[in-house]
């Protein structure tokens, strides 16, 4: 596949774009990155972060790898929307290395990873990373849309039918599955929705990942944090009273797992 068109089924943004097409790389440059990439993968993030321009050649190399990669999903018979849907993750990441880092490029080398290694995949509006020594598939949460119990739904049924029938559980390590949640949504909230579908197993109660999330930071003053959306007001009226939700791990049995 051509990186341009890969680039705008991804909604990639017109700066990356540029970035990407006008970037000098050498080929037999590029083979060495890539060869490195899938067979030494710790020598390649040694170079990769000893690089004065690291986030703008890590996207660079991992537009090219990506698109190198459908001829793969399509032997495995995997569509192109599923495709494009789990590289879409790469517009998320390159927009918060925009935001964080004021810089054009890409900074989540280890997570992007797990697509170009085909051990995450994107099915509807959940992600799932295979996790082949416990059969079972961790879900993610990327962002974008409501957590609509549809939606979910879907996504689901679409996995238990997409991985082979090895996997037989779900789990998710997330804020959004800490029972803290529910002194400050309301039962019908599509958080509190989604959460129901776990069985809880362990909280966390340090983790600070919903102050991650929810303000897209962590302050140690938590009377910066902004209060833009409703969810911000009512976490931030949590933290202030001295609470932290943590977080939950919970899991979902299969059908094929019962």
């Amino acid at each position: 596949m051509e990186t341009e068109q890969f680039m705008k089924e991804i909604h990639l943004p017109k700066e990356g774009q540029l970035c990407v097409s006008s970037f000098i790389m050498p080929e037999e440059n590029y083979r060495k990155f890539k060869i490195l990439f899938y067979e030494s993968a710790e020598t390649f993030f040694q170079i990769i972060d000893n690089e004065p321009e690291k986030e703008k050649l890590l996207l660079y190399l991992y537009v090219r790898f990506a698109a190198d990669l459908h001829a793969k999903y399509a032997e495995a018979g995997i569509s192109d929307k599923i495709y494009y849907d789990t590289f879409s993750d790469f517009t998320i990441w390159f927009n918060h290395c925009l935001k964080e880092k004021h810089t054009t490029g890409l900074a989540e080398a280890r997570w992007l990873e797990l697509h170009l290694k085909m051990k995450l995949f994107r099915l509807g509006r959940l992600q799932f990373e295979k996790d082949e020594k416990a059969n079972r598939l961790h879900i993610h949460i990327p962002e974008g849309s409501p957590l609509s119990p549809e939606e979910c739904d879907k996504s689901l049924a679409q996995a238990e039918d997409f991985f082979d029938d090895s996997y037989t559980e779900f789990d998710c390590d997330s804020w959004l599955l800490s029972p803290a949640l529910s002194e400050m949504l309301d039962e019908n909230n599509r958080i509190i929705q989604f959460q129901k579908r776990f069985k809880i197993e362990r909280i966390n109660p340090h983790s600070r990942q919903a102050e991650e999330r929810v303000f897209g930071t962590i302050q140690e003053d938590k009377t910066l944090y902004p209060e833009q959306t409703r969810l911000q007001k009512t976490l931030k009226k949590y933290l202030l009273s001295g609470k932290n939700p943590g977080a939950g791990f919970g899991t979902i049995k299969m059908r094929r797992g019962d």
